[in-house]
């Protein structure tokens, strides 16, 4: 008596959520007792289904979740770090070697200005690539970060899926047609 009470209520509390979830109402498959069952054996044998559905599939509807391991966040990837003063520091780095070689060449002023300037360029062009890898590695954080989204979502497509199919095997067992 006592166990076919707790049954009846754990059934019925199963019904209950299945059917008190939004998502889960629009969605929920046609069911026909094809077996003239009461409603009171239809929302027992529902409950029964949602349960081993779940248990079989490993997918609550009423609790999605699909079992994926996180993202990678980009701060945990490793950033480069940005070359530090760029122009002017390659100006003055190419300054100081031109006035060395423009002084062995004797005109060291000369050979300072050709110096910075040459500096000045390959400081910028290392600047240039340093921001173009930040930006394609921004690029593709954002790849992965979508590529996991629909890996998240396929997977949970294909849980809610097998999650039917095995209601559905349940409650054809049980003597029900369901569309």
């Amino acid at each position: 008596m006592m166990r076919s009470c707790r049954k009846r209520l754990v059934s019925f509390v199963c019904a209950v959520a299945f059917c008190s979830v939004p998502a889960l109402a629009a969605a929920q498959p046609y069911i026909y007792p094809d077996k003239g069952q009461s409603p009171q054996q239809q929302e027992s044998d529902k409950g029964q289904c949602y349960m081993w559905a779940v248990q079989q599939t490993g997918f609550d509807p009423a609790n999605p979740q699909v079992a994926m391991a996180p993202p990678p966040q980009p701060w945990q990837q490793q950033q480069p770090q940005s070359p530090q003063g760029g122009m002017f520091r390659g100006a003055a780095g190419g300054a100081a070697l031109g006035a060395v070689g423009g002084a062995i060449g004797g005109d060291a002023g000369k050979g300072a200005a050709i110096g910075a300037g040459v500096g000045a360029l390959f400081g910028g062009i290392r600047r240039m690539r340093w921001e173009e890898q930040q930006q394609l590695q921004q690029m593709q954080t954002q790849q992965h970060q979508q590529s996991y989204m629909a890996q998240q979502q396929g997977a949970m497509s294909q849980g809610r899926s097998n999650y039917e199919r095995a209601f559905g095997a349940c409650m054809a067992g049980r003597g029900y047609t369901v569309r």
